[in-house]
């Protein structure tokens, strides 16, 4: 007797995945907002669709949501998503710099500071496509933090964070292995570059119990680094590194070059968040926290970096401005000091190219060719990416709304392409409405009485340049 292969059929749920509840809830705030990211990156396109399009995307996810379109507006207005750029929180204004002191310039190119780009730089001769314009390294050099376990291991470089073989770190060649702690350079270079800074962040040689204040407390900074690592806190440890070679400058001159770059202030990037700009660099790879619990982040941090260094204090206005300072200027997580002047454009006339060994620096060459007095710019986002994806990071990152000429030709494209797939709906909508009128009334159609009687008037077909002209049946 056969069974029934129905009967035989099981339906598992996969990945212990349970099937959303049906009966109607109200959204929390946050849930709606990472609905509405989770689309945007499911589909780049959505990103132009109107609010009540959107809408439609949300409920067709979450068929049980009970939300109305306007809170869907207003939720993503007050999280800084708006589709209105007025809307939108931008802090261009908020970020200031002045002329760099002792800075070395390139032959041909000079710093020229305008009203509405800030500081810039600007080519004085004509520079042909492919052109090297000029090479640098970094300003301050941060090691990868990913790699911060490995170095303490000997199985990276305690500099500048290279992996190590296990045949180079068995066999590391005299001189390059520290006489204190189990840490290794991987080359002289490496030594060199690092100084007494290792010293003085790394090896505990003082007596806890001396009244002597020292420049820098390892204990504190190796707590410090353990904590960013495990925080994923990048800015904090950069900034630490930072002001730590600032201090042990004798010359100064590095503090005044960091201070002069373009300065904001991490609570007000803080404002501009999106979590889905994919690169804010707050933690975790840009979390969306309240202000308040961010706030409470920062001061733990702000605690955590005042004892690495006791006798030079800052005040927690100043950490939120190095935050903020280093977040807007760091290439790859170094600081540049001459890169560090070049403003944006999505389709920028350079090429930066970072070299492999990060500790070499960055390579700066002619995209195209550019003429004597034009602004030298590069791109901070993917080119590739769609003007909505570009312009939210760049206003999240960067504080300001992007209008170059690439932005403003994408917007047109979209506006277009909008048009178009409008009209070819509407196209779609006659002809599905035309079919099922057809299928409702059959191959013959409707027959209509012609009338016999008229009352009233009949006017005849006109022109607007015509005199109507009425006739009286």
């Amino acid at each position: 007797m056969t069974q029934d292969i129905s009967e035989k059929i099981e339906v598992i749920s996969i990945n212990d995945s349970q099937p959303e509840d049906s009966s109607p809830v109200v959204p929390h705030e946050r849930q709606v907002v990472d609905c509405v990211i989770e689309i945007w990156k499911e589909d780049p396109s959505t990103e132009s669709l109107g609010m009540s399009k959107l809408h439609a995307l949300v409920k067709q996810k979450h068929p049980n949501w009970s939300i109305s379109e306007k809170r869907v507006r207003s939720l993503l207005k007050q999280f800084g998503l708006a589709f209105n750029n007025q809307e939108q929180f931008t802090y261009a204004k908020e970020i200031t710099s002045v002329m760099t002191p002792d800075i070395e310039l390139p032959a041909n190119v000079h710093i020229i500071m305008t009203s509405k780009r800030g500081k810039g730089l600007y080519a004085k001769r004509d520079i042909a496509k492919g052109d090297l314009i000029w090479s640098e390294e970094p300003l301050f050099f941060i090691p990868p933090l990913a790699n911060v376990n490995l170095m303490k291991t000997a199985s990276a470089c305690t500099y500048c964070g290279k992996l190590l073989q296990r045949t180079e770190s068995a066999t590391v060649l005299k001189g390059l292995d520290c006489n204190v702690c189990s840490e290794v350079w991987c080359s002289i270079k490496c030594k060199h570059l690092d100084g007494n800074l290792h010293s003085l962040l790394k090896h505990n040689l003082y007596n806890p119990g001396s009244k002597k204040h020292k420049l820098i407390d390892a204990e504190a900074f190796l707590e410090l680094q353990d904590y960013c690592l495990e925080e994923q806190w990048n800015a904090l440890y950069a900034i630490t590194l930072i002001y730590a070679n600032c201090i042990t400058d004798k010359l100064g001159v590095k503090q005044k070059q960091f201070d002069a770059m373009a300065r904001v202030s991490q609570d007000v990037r803080y404002k501009a968040l999106s979590s889905s700009a994919g690169t804010f660099d707050s933690l975790n790879g840009g979390a969306l926290f309240v202000q308040e619990q961010q706030e409470h982040l920062w001061k733990i941090g702000y605690e955590k970096f005042l004892r690495v260094f006791p006798k030079k204090p800052v005040e927690y206005r100043e950490f939120l401005f190095m935050m903020g300072t280093y977040n807007i200027n760091n290439l790859d997580s170094n600081v540049f000091l001459t890169q560090s002047h070049l403003n944006h454009n999505c389709a920028s006339n350079t090429s930066v190219e970072t070299e492999l060994n990060r500790t070499a620096g960055l390579k700066v060459i002619a995209g195209r060719d550019i003429k004597s007095g034009e602004e030298l710019t590069t791109t901070y986002v993917n080119p590739s990416h769609t003007v909505h994806q570009r312009q939210r990071e760049l206003r999240v990152n960067w504080g300001f709304i992007c209008a170059c000429a690439k932005c403003k030709d994408d917007l047109k494209q979209n506006e277009r392409r909008k048009s178009s797939h409008n009209q070819q709906q509407n196209a779609n909508n006659i002809r599905d409405m035309l079919k099922e009128t057809k299928d409702a009334v059959g191959e013959e159609g409707i027959e209509l009485e012609i009338p016999t009687e008229f009352n009233g008037e009949r006017r005849k077909s006109v022109r607007f340049d015509e005199r109507v002209v009425a006739v009286k049946e």
